[in-house]
């Protein structure tokens, strides 16, 4: 038999021959191994893209119920600012109705003193026109204040309806907080088999500060208010998570800062429409002052005709329109403040005459009936 014999060339194709099998159990394991981590990761990151949805949702949810409860609050203001105004001025047409009433009873006896001689025609003149005139101005305070309550209401009624309503979402805004879970499949491929441990966490940073200012690109510094987000900042961020934060944010730009005292919108909206009816709540708060400085004037000169006719008790009468002439001073100097109390104002404290002119009548009144 002829042996054959092996040629040196022939010792590496065998080599190479008994290592391929080694090398493919070493491929097949590593790409099974890589296979089982890519769907491990997948199984991972897909869980965590649920779980991130469902609290989207309650944070949408519970924005909106923060939302509603603000805007409830700022309905409450609205209606508070109205029912001042209402039942202020309801208290002043009540009051100024009683006061009225009363006017009417002083003018039912026709005169002063219908068991005694004629009171003097100059007394008379004295009362009836300070009880008229009483009449006059309470009838004036409840015209205006009737205008100013009906306003206010109305006011109300517009805002309520018309500007500070409950922010209720509309569909779209709910789906765009909805989300799918097929939805996984179109964030980036970085996040979908992101490594737990090994590559970034992609936790979700929303704080303004880290957003706004980003990581400065080299030659580039900070970025303007004004300027879209920057990608870089927020690297460490998961896809959805920069999605969610990007459409919170989006149309927010620079805007100059409003001073520390400036009025919620709410406010600013009352101030407007309380142009309309504040100059009727002003002055009927005017007229029913100066209706009861009337009356109580009536009262003076009333008291002195009555008891000086009726009575013949000078000194009664003296005592009498004293206490109602102070009860007008101190009404005078209670209600009436001057707004600079350092500038000088034209006949200043004339308002006092009305209370002084009470000793002049009695004066007269004991003249005409001295025995």
């Amino acid at each position: 038999k002829k042996l054959c014999r092996s040629t040196p060339t022939d010792q590496p194709s065998r080599s190479v021959e008994s290592a391929s099998p080694a090398l493919r159990e070493m491929a097949a394991a590593a790409g099974a191994a890589a296979a089982g981590v890519a769907a491990g990761a997948f199984s991972y990151n897909r869980e965590n893209y649920l779980y991130d949805a469902e609290f989207r949702w309650e944070r949408f949810s519970s924005a909106r119920e923060y939302a509603n409860q603000q805007a409830e609050q700022y309905r409450a203001d609205i209606r508070t600012l109205a029912a001042l105004t209402v039942k202020k001025n309801t208290l002043w047409c009540v009051t100024a109705t009683l006061c009225m009433a009363l006017c009417v009873a002083l003018y039912c006896a026709g005169r002063l003193g219908l068991h005694g001689p004629s009171p003097p025609a100059w007394i008379m003149g004295l009362w009836l026109t300070n009880n008229a005139a009483a009449f006059a101005f309470m009838a004036l305070c409840i015209f205006l204040a009737l205008h100013a309550s009906f306003r206010a209401q109305a006011a109300s009624t517009q805002l309520l309806t018309r500007k500070t309503r409950v922010p209720v979402p509309t569909l779209r805004q709910l789906d765009e907080a909805r989300r799918f879970a097929s939805e996984f499949e179109q964030q980036d491929w970085g996040d979908i088999f992101r490594i737990p441990y090994v590559s970034n966490n992609g936790a979700p940073k929303t704080d303004d500060a880290v957003y706004e200012e980003g990581e400065p690109v080299a030659g580039e510094g900070k970025r303007a208010r004004s300027a879209p987000p920057s990608r870089a900042g927020r690297a460490k961020a998961s896809s959805w998570v920069r999605e969610e934060f990007e459409k919170d944010r989006a149309g927010t730009g620079e805007c100059a800062a409003l001073p520390a005292d400036t009025a919620p919108e709410h406010f600013q909206l009352w101030t407007a429409v309380q142009k309309e009816f504040y100059q009727h709540d002003i002055y009927a708060r005017v007229c029913i002052f100066y209706g009861f400085i009337h009356y109580v004037q009536s009262l003076c000169y009333y008291g002195l005709g009555h008891i000086n006719i009726e009575l013949r008790a000078f000194w009664v009468a003296y005592g009498c329109v004293f206490v109602i002439a102070v009860l007008m001073a101190l009404m005078l100097r209670f209600d009436i403040v001057p707004a600079n109390p350092e500038k000088k104002y034209y006949l200043n404290r004339c308002e006092y005459l009305g209370p002084v002119a009470v000793l002049p009548a009695a004066i007269g009144m004991s003249l005409d009936f001295q025995v």
